[in-house]
């Protein structure tokens, strides 16, 4: 089974990837996220797996856009503990670092560890695991890089100092997705759905009360512009439901009152594994 995810091998998107499918699987490394889902709308992989929320760095709102955008399916999510480490060629110490490098979201979860090191220059890089990766292939002595654990093993990397990141309760969701036309739907507590107001006086308000009349859970909004659209946005809303049934009707009454809706997905919550699409036969 391949799983396309953003980074090279040893990114935190591999971590999430075995956490959730376990390791009988192929990793297919894409550098950007628009690369990741272009990959799974062509069907290069089995699925993919997408970060879009952190707790300290928020939504990443270009990426639900790009599930939007490609008609992707969520069918799945996992949240990954995010643990810092910072690691540097064999023999390396901390001293003899003068620089560091990482993805911008790891340098800032990890800024106050480097206050007690102000000659280490801190640069920002494309992705976690690749930074390794360049050390180790370009053997760069006095050069470190912050990431997993698993790119450290990969990359054959010291690990100067583990779990560096200032907030413990540091986590990332991540999104299982694949094609839409070929995704059978499996037992289901919680729906991802973007959906665009009608545009009159109240109509958030008159969504969010139905919502709440079905007693269906509000676990998330976000808004984002819509490009070319000035003032007019897409809202992305989570939502868990005990009830199914309830659920499709709320879906069935907020429908007539939205110039557009889009289902992303629905799926079990949490970090349940791949065995309930497995046993499914998908």
């Amino acid at each position: 089974m391949q799983i396309a995810i953003q980074g090279v091998k040893g990114a935190f998107h591999e971590v999430a990837a075995r956490n959730y499918f376990g390791n009988n699987i192929e990793i297919l490394p894409k550098l950007h996220f628009s690369d990741l889902a272009e990959s799974v709308k062509k069907g290069e992989c089995d699925f993919g797996i997408m970060a879009v929320e952190n707790t300290i760095s928020g939504t990443i709102h270009a990426n639900l856009n790009l599930i939007q955008e490609h008609k992707l399916v969520v069918c799945g999510e996992e949240y990954l503990r995010i643990k810092q480490n910072l690691v540097a060629k064999k023999a390396c110490r901390i001293e003899d670092l003068t620089e560091v490098r990482s993805h911008y979201m790891a340098i800032n979860q990890s800024r106050n560890f480097f206050k007690q090191h102000p000659n280490i220059q801190l640069i920002e890089s494309v992705d976690t695991a690749l930074s390794m990766k360049e050390i180790a292939e370009n053997n760069l002595t006095n050069v470190g890089a912050i990431g997993s654990l698993l790119a450290a093993e990969y990359y054959n990397l010291d690990v100067l100092a583990e779990s560096i990141e200032t907030n413990r309760k540091n986590y990332t969701r991540f999104l299982i997705l694949r094609r839409d036309h070929i995704w059978k739907k499996t037992t289901s507590n919680k729906a991802s759905l973007a959906l665009i107001l009608d545009n009159h006086p109240g109509s958030l308000a008159e969504i969010l009360s139905i919502i709440a009349a079905y007693q269906i859970d509000l676990s998330k909004i976000e808004s984002v512009p819509l490009v070319g659209e000035p003032w007019h946005y897409r809202f992305y809303l989570d939502v868990l439901f005990d009830n199914k049934q309830d659920y499709q009707k709320m879906i069935a009454e907020i429908k007539n009152k939205l110039d557009q809706l889009d289902i992303l997905g629905e799926y079990t919550s949490g970090n349940q594994s791949y065995s309930k699409i497995h046993n499914n036969g998908n």
